[in-house]
């Protein structure tokens, strides 16, 4: 047998001459791979950059197959993979796009939501989600109380003011950018067959976004960062709504003290937040 000049390593066995380095378009295409993948992914651009590196480092793998390794295949590769990634960078930028409100929507995106670092995209996915823009004229009520349940919907006023009674004594108003039925939402988390303990009606002519109510919360518990978001929305609306209750309350006890002896005092209005009755404040 003919000894063959072309040495043959089998899988297993030692080099025995180590072949010079490459050159520097494999390791510039190394480098550039090594930056891609060391990129974190809470970067706020990941997907962008990770791509761009990424198409930079197979388009040198590419020119050091032709120029240096003469491969057919590294180039079909290469070109396979170049198409894959420039398809994802394209659908990245997309999704990076400006996405423009209608005026109402954008003042509520700015002014509420976009503090929480919540992307428009995430905006226009919520008010997507099952959620229903609706419109309604000044004397429609929103709630009728002890008729309407709480379980099905919650709402944000977008544009308009709401008026808030119990028994034909009002409470407070409802303005733009706010929750409508945000007490009503916390109350009745743990609690099924509830209804409306006040009427809200329209004041003048409103636009408010609704929600399927169980249908937005498995939504949030997918959404942490949205999730967040609608807790402190929430409890910041209480709170403004017990404020506003409370200061109506007490200028009403002030006109009619003299005038009779019912007053309307903080622990009335503490005793009916926690039992979830008004008529234990107006008693």
């Amino acid at each position: 047998m003919e000894d063959n000049d072309t040495n043959v390593y089998l899988p297993g066995s030692s080099c025995h001459e180590w072949i010079s380095p490459q050159n520097l378009t494999f390791h510039v295409s190394m480098v550039l791979f090594l930056v891609s993948f060391s990129i974190p992914c809470t970067f706020k651009h990941y997907v962008i950059t990770n791509r761009i590196f990424l198409m930079f480092g197979v388009m040198m793998l590419m020119l050091w197959g032709v120029l240096y390794w003469c491969t057919w295949d590294t180039v079909m590769w290469g070109v396979l993979l170049l198409v894959q990634i420039i398809a994802q960078l394209v659908y990245a930028i997309y999704k990076k796009r400006h996405i423009k409100f209608p005026s109402a929507l954008e003042e509520l995106y700015i002014d509420v939501f976009q503090t929480f670092n919540i992307t428009r995209q995430e905006f226009k996915a919520l008010v997507h989600q099952n959620c229903k823009w609706v419109h309604i004229f000044p004397g429609d009520k929103y709630a009728v109380e002890g008729n309407t349940t709480v379980e099905a919907r919650v709402s944000m006023l977008v544009s308009g003011t709401l008026r808030v009674t119990y028994k034909g004594t009002f409470l407070h108003d409802i303005k733009d950018k706010q929750l409508i039925d945000s007490p009503e939402w916390q109350s009745t988390k743990l609690k099924r067959g509830e209804s409306f303990q006040v009427t809200i009606e329209a004041v003048d002519r409103c636009f408010y976004l609704c929600w399927n109510r169980e249908k937005l919360q498995y939504y949030l518990q997918v959404k942490p960062k949205l999730e967040q978001a609608f807790k402190y929305i929430c409890g910041k609306d209480v709170m403004d709504k017990v404020y506003q209750t409370t200061l109506n309350a007490m200028r009403r006890s002030t006109n009619t003290r003299r005038e009779s002896n019912e007053q309307v005092n903080a622990t009335d209005i503490r005793m009916g937040l926690a039992e979830e009755d008004p008529s234990v404040i107006y008693k």
